[in-house]
C-alpha cells in the first residue's frame, strides 16, 4: 500500500531525511529527476510525479519516490520564475531537493552505490554528464515530450514510460498519474486533502501555461496540454479559499522568469544551459535566453568582451560547439536568434554541417550584418536571426547533434 498522504512541504522534508538516510546507510533509493537544464517543467514535473507515485501509486510497495533537482541549491537563486510558483504551493526554494544534497562526485559511487539506485527521468529520456556515466544503467522509467534516444528500458514494468510531443511534460505527468489522482483524492475529501490537491495541481499547471505561452502558442500546444490545464483548474477551483487567474498567474511567472537583468553573463548563459557529448567527444552546449543578443552583448560591455565571456565558458565545459539560442519580442512579434560558435575542427566541422543542413528548414538570415561572424582555421561563429520561429532548442538541439554525428 502507498504511504500515508502528507502535505507537499512535508514530503519533502520526508525525502531530504530519506536520502541522508540512504546516503549513510547505503540503503535503496528511488529518484525522479528533470534534465540538466532545471527549468520550471523540469522542477515541478519531477516533484509532482515523485509525490503522485509516493501517494497515490497502486503499487504493493512502500516506496518514497525522492523528487531532485538537476542543479546544484546555489543555482536556484538563478530561476526566479519559482518564488512565485513554488509560494502558491506553500513551498520555498530551500524545501526542494538538488544535486547539493548528493555526496560529493568523489565518493558517490561509494556512498551511494548505483545498484542500491533507481532513476526515473522527466523531461528528458537520457540520462547525462556524469550522473549518467555513473547511474545511466540504473534508469527505470521516464515521461518526456523531446526524441526518442533510446536509453530507457523499453519494458519498464510498473513505472512508466511516456515519450510523446507536448506542450510541456508536465502535462504528460499529469495524464500518466490523472487516474490514481483521483483515486487518491476521493480516498479524503476532507479540506486538507483539498488543499493538497490545490497546491500541488498549481505546482504542476505553472510550466504548462509558462511552455505553452498560456495555451496560445500554437505550434507547443497538444490536446494534452488543454485536458492537463482544464484538469487542474479544476483541482484549483475545488479549494473556495484560493483565489486564482491563470492568466494572471502566467503573466506573474513569465515576468519574473525574464527578469534576469540583475545577473551576470555566465549566470545567464548557465541558467537554462543543456550540453551533449557526441561522437565521442564531442561536447555540445546550448544557452536558452529570455533576452536577445544585443541585450547579451550589453551586458558584456562590447562584442570583444562578449566573445571573450563566452570563450571562458565553452573552456570551461570543454565544449566543441557553443551554441546561444535567444527569444524575445519587438513591436508585438515573438523572435529568435540563433548563435552558433565551432572551436576546434571538430567542432569547426560540424557547425558549418548544421548550417548547411539546417538553413532552409530554421530560416536563418545574417543577423546584423555579419556582425559577429567568423571564419577562422579553428574557429567559426555565425549568428543568424531564426525565422522560423516554431522551432526551440527541443528542434534545434537534434539538428545539431546529427550534423556532430556525420
Amino acid at each position: 500500500m502507498p504511504l500515508p498522504r502528507v502535505s507537499l512541504q512535508s514530503f519533502l522534508s520526508s525525502a531530504k531525511s530519506a536520502l541522508a538516510t540512504s546516503v549513510q546507510q547505503t540503503s535503496p533509493v528511488t529518484f525522479v529527476i528533470g534534465n540538466e537544464s532545471a527549468d520550471l517543467d523540469s522542477l515541478c514535473s519531477a516533484i509532482v510525479l515523485a509525490y503522485l507515485r509516493t501517494y497515490a501509486s497502486s503499487s504493493k510497495h512502500n516506496t518514497l519516490y525522492i523528487p531532485l533537482s538537476n542543479l546544484p541549491h546555489a543555482d536556484l537563486a538563478l530561476r526566479p520564475e519559482l518564488i512565485p510558483v513554488l509560494s502558491r504551493a506553500n513551498l520555498k526554494p530551500s524545501d526542494l531537493l538538488t544535486l547539493s544534497d548528493l555526496p560529493r562526485l568523489s565518493q558517490i559511487s561509494s556512498k551511494l552505490p548505483a545498484e542500491k539506485t533507481r532513476w526515473i527521468l522527466v523531461d528528458h529520456n537520457a540520462l547525462q554528464g556524469e550522473l549518467g556515466r555513473i547511474y545511466g544503467t540504473r534508469v527505470v522509467g521516464c515521461i518526456d515530450h523531446h526524441d526518442e534516444e533510446g536509453k530507457v528500458p523499453r519494458d519498464c514494468g510498473e513505472e512508466p514510460r511516456v515519450v510523446r510531443k507536448s506542450g510541456s511534460c508536465s502535462s504528460l505527468v499529469v495524464e500518466h498519474c490523472r487516474e490514481a489522482w483521483d483515486a487518491l483524492s476521493k480516498k479524503s475529501e476532507d479540506k486538507e486533502s483539498v488543499s493538497w490537491d490545490a497546491e500541488l495541481a498549481q505546482l504542476a499547471l505553472a510550466p504548462v501555461l509558462i511552455d505553452t505561452t498560456n495555451l496560445t502558442d500554437k505550434n507547443k500546444v497538444t490536446p494534452t496540454d488543454i485536458e492537463a490545464v482544464e484538469y487542474l483548474e479544476s483541482k484549483i477551483r475545488a479549494e473556495p479559499a484560493i483565489k486564482f487567474n491563470s492568466e494572471e498567474h502566467f503573466k506573474v511567472v513569465s515576468a519574473a522568469k525574464s527578469d534576469i537583468g540583475g545577473l551576470s553573463l555566465p549566470d545567464i548563459l548557465r541558467k537554462d544551459y543543456k550540453q551533449w557529448n557526441e561522437a565521442g567527444d564531442v561536447k555540445l552546449g546550448i544557452s536558452s535566453v529570455v533576452k536577445d543578443m544585443q541585450f547579451l552583448i550589453d551586458k558584456a560591455g562590447n562584442e570583444e568582451k562578449f566573445f571573450t565571456a563566452l570563450e571562458d565558458f565553452s573552456r570551461e565545459r570543454d565544449l566543441s560547439v557553443c551554441s546561444i539560442m535567444t527569444t524575445s519580442q519587438k513591436d508585438g512579434k515573438f523572435q529568435r536568434e540563433l548563435f552558433v560558435w565551432g572551436l576546434g575542427e571538430r567542432g569547426v566541422e560540424a557547425a558549418k554541417k548544421f548550417e548547411a543542413s539546417s538553413r532552409e528548414e530554421l530560416g536563418l538570415q545574417q543577423w546584423s550584418d555579419g556582425l559577429l561572424d567568423l571564419d577562422g582555421g579553428k574557429q567559426w561563429r555565425r549568428c543568424w536571426w531564426q525565422h522560423r520561429v516554431e522551432n526551440s532548442r527541443k528542434q534545434v538541439a537534434p539538428m545539431m547533434r546529427t550534423a556532430i554525428q556525420r
